[in-house]
């Protein structure tokens, strides 16, 4: 397998994980919450309004998909260059295609400086969305230099 031919097959999983993520996302944003006497739901971001087992749920959904990456990450790689290579990749095109199937379904971010929740664990991280791409992007560049690495590592073992 060509190394182009290996990313574009990460490409195609990062795309259904962003894909399966992003209706996650969908719902999270619509579901209607219980509300707290006094609480305005209008006025609280979607992570804020979620109840304990909610937020949960929602660390344990964040916490799959990445140790959906990872296992694909060890059982791929052929050496360690290759296996980084493959998560920070994987990572970085998940978290971007994410966004794009995001805005395709329920038409948010607005703009590249809506804050979102990053991360659940162990409490829910804030970032604007512009920040979350461009760290995304730069994993996925870094992952590419890690793959092509392995892959001339393996090469080179080979002709030896």
């Amino acid at each position: 397998m060509t190394v182009l031919s290996y990313l574009i097959a990460l490409t195609a999983m990062s795309l259904a994980l962003g894909y399966i993520d992003s209706i996650a996302t969908y719902y999270v944003r619509r579901m209607p919450a219980e509300p707290e006497a006094g609480v305005d739901l209008l006025a609280l971001e979607p992570v804020e309004a979620l109840s304990a087992r909610e937020l949960v749920l929602e660390q344990t959904r964040q916490l799959s998909i990445v140790l959906v990456i990872v296992t694909v990450g060890i059982i791929a790689g052929r050496n360690g260059l290759q296996q980084a290579g493959t998560i920070a990749f994987s990572l970085g095109a998940w978290t971007v295609l994410r966004y794009a199937a995001v805005r395709t379904i329920c038409d948010w971010p607005l703009s590249f400086s809506d804050l979102d929740a990053v991360l659940y664990m162990p409490e829910a991280i804030h970032s604007p969305v512009w920040l979350v791409i461009v760290v995304a992007l730069a994993l996925a560049a870094t992952g590419v230099v890690l793959v092509r690495a392995g892959a001339l590592v393996e090469r080179r073992r080979r002709t030896r």
